[in-house]
Parts: C-alpha cells; structure tokens; sequence
C-alpha cells in the first residue's frame, strides 16, 4: 500500500470517527505536536498540547455538537490529504475542504475552508 493510500485511510478514519461524535477516537489520531490553522481554535502551546487545544476546540464548539460528517471527496497526494465533506448542524449544513498533513501514522497539520450550504442555488450542480 502506498504512503498517500495509507494517509487517506488514516484520514477518513479521522472523519468517520468525528462523524460518529467520537472526539477522544479522532484526537487518538493527531500527533501530540498537531497544529491547526483554523483561526478559532485557541492554542497557548506553553499550556497545552496542539492536539489537546483541538480537542478542546471540538468539545465546545456549538455548531459541531452532534454534527453529521459524509465524505463526498477524498484526494491524498503523499503526505496531504485534503477531505471535501458535508456537514449538517443544528444551525444549517455547512460544505467544507480540510486539508491534513500526516507525518508517521499521525495526523500533523490541518487547514480548512467552512461555507454555509444556501437554502436554494443560483444554479442546478448542487454543492457537493
């Protein structure tokens, strides 16, 4: 198996497990030394562990409690994986790209792209 096939399993685990509402399971995979770019996560490294602050994040994040997560599109180019996904939230379904580095069996670095799916389109291809 390939690196970027192993990344990619290693990633949809990731999602399937966040999916589930299973935070403890997703940190599982983050490396201890995990940085994420997304600007609402706090992150003090002198107090915390990057995957603690994002687990944190995840605990009390509103919008993501109780979150259902489908995979739509997956693409994996050795050690990026990058996940377009469809998120549905009590407060509106959300379409979102998240970018992971994986580095040794470990989820690394994350970015992501958020944007609210519109109640009605401009146009008949859908968001996903």
């Amino acid at each position: 198996m390939t690196s970027s096939e192993q990344n990619r399993r290693l990633v949809l685990e990731a999602v399937a497990r966040f999916g589930a509402g299973d935070v403890e399971g997703f940190a599982e995979l983050l490396d201890e030394d995990f940085v994420s770019h997304n600007p609402r996560v706090a992150h003090d490294p002198a107090l915390q562990s990057g995957r603690e602050a994002f687990a944190d994040f995840l605990k009390v994040s509103v919008h993501l409690r109780d979150a259902k997560v489908v995979a739509k599109h997956v693409l994996a180019d050795g050690d990026l994986v990058a996940v377009h996904t469809h998120v549905g939230t009590a407060q509106g379904d959300l379409a979102t790209v998240d970018l992971f580095r994986v580095g040794e069996g470990r989820i690394v670095e994350h970015w992501d792209v958020v944007q609210p799916v519109p109640d009605e389109l401009p146009h008949p291809h859908g968001m996903f």
